[in-house]
């Protein structure tokens, strides 16, 4: 057993070096300093709705939002691609890579074909509610990779991936096919100290966030700008993100997100109401906060590098 806490300990102290000197080595090459509070405000999901597109250009465009990320298989995605390409040198568009589909009588289906990916996908052709397990990792990989190209080939130049549910951090298999798709496309990959080092060298990952943060049904309840002020308060020295949904609470999103209160339509509004909010901006700037963008990081450790 002491031998056991011995390796476990030896690893948090090797992981937490790495971390250290990755974020030091990426504050640097920004400009910052080394104990700089670096923050990425991500708005994910563009690509479901029109009100969630519309919302999450306006929050980049005139609030604090400097990244969000685009659902392949969602029925809005053209929109998505048509402004990333009248804004080609600006946007900071990842990919949220899509495994299933949560909303009651809101479906979309793989970018694959269907009869391609059958372990991904229910009796009526969509992604399963919520994330599956017991999926073939052969045709996760086939998937994944239908969607990035797809995004290539719409225009859309990613400057990251994430995972949209975390349906791909349930396990190793899955972690690896992720982590695999950074290498393969040069694009940076958002994970946290929370992966096993191991995976960080095999897959030569550039950049591990300090912390990853998003509100839960509960802090809600508490109060949605209470979090987020305590949240950017209480930011480390790195690199960190919140995850939010930015969309306006109207019909379409009502009827979207219907029986479904949570990460809901009056949720996504008031995401878009805090941080279009000019008491965010007052905030961020009062704590000494440094917005950063996936964009920046993918050209520090991917310049000019386009597979497609």
């Amino acid at each position: 057993q002491r031998k056991v806490c011995k390796i476990v300990f030896v690893s948090a102290i090797l992981l937490t070096g790495f971390i250290v000197k990755a974020q030091e080595n990426l504050a640097s090459k920004l400009g910052l300093p080394d104990n700089a509070k670096m923050l990425i405000i991500h708005a994910d999901d563009l690509g479901v709705a029109h009100s969630e597109n519309m919302a999450s250009f306006q929050a980049t465009e005139k609030g604090s939002v400097n990244s969000a990320s685009v659902m392949m298989p969602t029925p809005w995605v053209m929109e998505v691609a048509e402004y990333a390409v009248s804004h080609a040198d600006t946007h900071d568009f990842g990919l949220h890579l899509v495994l299933s589909s949560e909303w009651k009588n809101y479906k979309w289906g793989p970018v694959s074909s269907i009869d391609q990916v059958p372990s991904l996908i229910d009796k009526h052709g969509y992604f399963h509610s919520n994330c599956e397990s017991e999926i073939n990792v052969k045709e996760v990989e086939a998937e994944l990779r239908a969607q990035i190209d797809q995004a290539y080939s719409m225009g859309i130049i990613p400057t990251h991936l994430d995972s949209h549910m975390g349906c791909l951090f349930q396990n190793q298999e899955l972690i690896e096919i992720y982590l695999k798709m950074g290498q393969v496309y040069k694009l940076p990959v958002l994970i946290t100290n929370q992966f096993p080092l191991a995976l960080i060298e095999k897959y030569d990952v550039k950049v591990v966030l300090e912390d990853v943060l998003m509100i839960s049904p509960g802090q809600y309840a508490n109060g949605l700008d209470n979090y987020y002020i305590d949240a950017i308060k209480g930011l480390k020295p790195g690199l960190s993100t919140i995850l939010i949904h930015t969309a306006y609470d109207n019909d379409e999103l009502k009827g979207m997100t219907v029986d479904h209160p949570d990460w809901g339509s009056a949720w996504r509004q008031k995401d878009y109401d805090y941080f279009t909010s000019l008491k965010c901006r007052e905030l961020l700037e009062k704590e000494n906060i440094h917005l950063v963008t996936w964009r920046q990081i993918k050209e520090v450790y991917f310049p000019k590098i386009n597979l497609h």
